[in-house]
């Protein structure tokens, strides 16, 4: 199967300047306000969307692609500010900046160097990246950014791409739903005491381990299967795509890291993009976690077994009512008065201080699936596929992102272990369900960690 290297590659940096409207200030939706307050020396929270063209990239298009579709999403063309009380976004007057991408998944992101920016775009051979800072927007919302700036820069290379069905093109109006705060929107008053707390922190949960890269930078290892055979062999298990993928995953952790001495339960955490079941527009953050878990104890290490449970788990998880009280519960703490009454600065020890002293996992680890994503007939001729990285941390060192384009769903293991056994035995797996599987990795395991 073949490989390839991220190296470091070379070029300058460009940047242009960017044609603002009026400054407008923003609110951080519910969701995303923990995230400023939770950035330390060493971790941020991002998360990576690429596109692998099928030429190479032109910086001073991609650039001006980046300028010109930015006026289209106002909400992503902030830079982040502090207040006395919360953190807020306001309208980003300076010009955007590309990048060559120097080779380091998920280095920081210097938001002064970045012309404070909460987005970093990057590109290497045929590939656009682009970095989120997950404050900002989940991965839907990203998703339909980097939709719009891979359809721009097909213009600006002077192609004629399809006409631009299902894409947010530069130039045109912009809804007041892509702003709103689907949290705010849908939020009920909630039952402190109905056990949803309960549910949504859950029990101490199986935690990965061995050693770590030393130096900054995460392993990628990419796998890409046929989308169709993948539909086929999940049918095959009587189960969801989602649920054939997570089961074979637990799987894998089983067969390779699991050990009865910790005597907890192997959980996986799924996004779940509300969208899909709230009506909303919205390109903030509009996601919740569900889970699934396995005790290798005492279910049969078989993937048929595996499948079944995490397809009735995720089945009976996706509830509305659920749903509804997890969206609740994310905006309970921030609408009451004498919570947002405690000054940012004390807010944000709390939440440092909290995560300092948790010292046990709830996942083991999370695996996002962004879907299938459409783009127009005939984009084909210039977008080979789109990829998905999720961020890792500390306590959760190895995850999943997900997603389909063009009859090829690309997953991917972002990780901050040396051992790549997980993912062995993963695609290993795939390949034993029947389906051919495409390999490429940065090989970051095999330099001087």
């Amino acid at each position: 199967m073949p490989y390839y290297s991220c190296l470091p590659c070379t070029g300058k940096e460009v940047s242009l300047d960017n044609n603002s409207s009026a400054d407008i200030w923003y609110r951080l939706d519910n969701s995303a306000v923990i995230y400023p307050m939770s950035i330390t020396t060493t971790t941020q929270s991002l998360f990576r969307l690429s596109a692998e063209m099928t030429e190479y990239i032109d910086d001073e298009c991609l650039l001006d692609a980046v300028r010109h579709i930015l006026p289209r999403y106002p909400i992503y063309n902030v830079v982040l500010r502090k207040g006395l009380f919360r953190h807020f976004f306001d309208t980003n007057n300076l010009p955007p900046i590309v990048r060559p991408d120097n080779g380091i998944l998920f280095e920081k992101i210097n938001f002064s160097a970045n012309n404070h920016y909460l987005f970093r775009v990057s590109y290497y051979k045929n590939r656009i990246n682009i970095d989120f800072f997950h404050g900002l927007c989940d991965g839907i919302g990203a998703m339909e950014f980097l939709k719009s700036l891979v359809y721009q820069y097909v213009i600006e290379r002077g192609y004629t791409p399809p006409p631009p069905e299902g894409i947010k093109i530069a130039g045109e109006a912009v809804p007041e739903e892509e702003q709103e705060d689907g949290f705010t929107k849908y939020y009920r008053p909630v039952d402190l005491f109905g056990g949803v707390i309960g549910e949504m922190a859950g029990k101490d949960a199986f935690a990965l381990r061995g050693r770590r890269f030393k130096r900054i930078g995460y392993g990628l290892i990419q796998g890409t299967v046929d989308t169709a055979a993948l539909k086929a062999a999940a049918k095959r298990r009587n189960c969801s795509v989602n649920s054939y993928l997570v089961g074979l995953l637990l799987l894998s952790i089983a067969e390779t890291c699991y050990k009865d001495s910790q005597k907890r339960n192997i959980t996986a955490m799924i996004p779940v993009d509300l969208r899909r079941i709230f009506p909303s527009k919205t390109l903030r953050n509009f996601t919740t976690l569900v889970k699934a878990y396995i005790n290798p104890v005492a279910i049969p290490l078989h993937p048929q077994a595996y499948c079944d449970e995490v397809q009735k788990q995720l089945s009976a998880a996706i509830d509305k009512e659920r749903l509804l009280d997890k969206i609740s519960l994310s905006s309970f703490l921030v609408r009451k008065w004498y919570v947002k009454l405690i000054p940012l600065p004390l807010k944000t020890l709390i939440v440092k201080l909290s995560k300092l002293f948790s010292f046990h996992t709830k996942q083991t680890v999370i695996v996002s699936n962004l879907g299938q994503v459409s783009m127009p007939e005939g984009m084909g001729k210039y977008l080979h596929s789109f990829s998905f990285c999720p961020n890792v941390s500390r306590k959760v060192p190895d995850n999943v992102g997900i997603v389909s384009c063009n009859g090829k769903t690309v997953i991917s293991f972002t990780r901050q272990l040396v051992s790549t056994k997980i993912e062995k035995q993963f695609f290993t797996r795939l390949v034993k369900e029947g389906l051919d599987v495409s390999i490429v990795s940065n090989f970051r395991e095999g330099s001087k960690n």
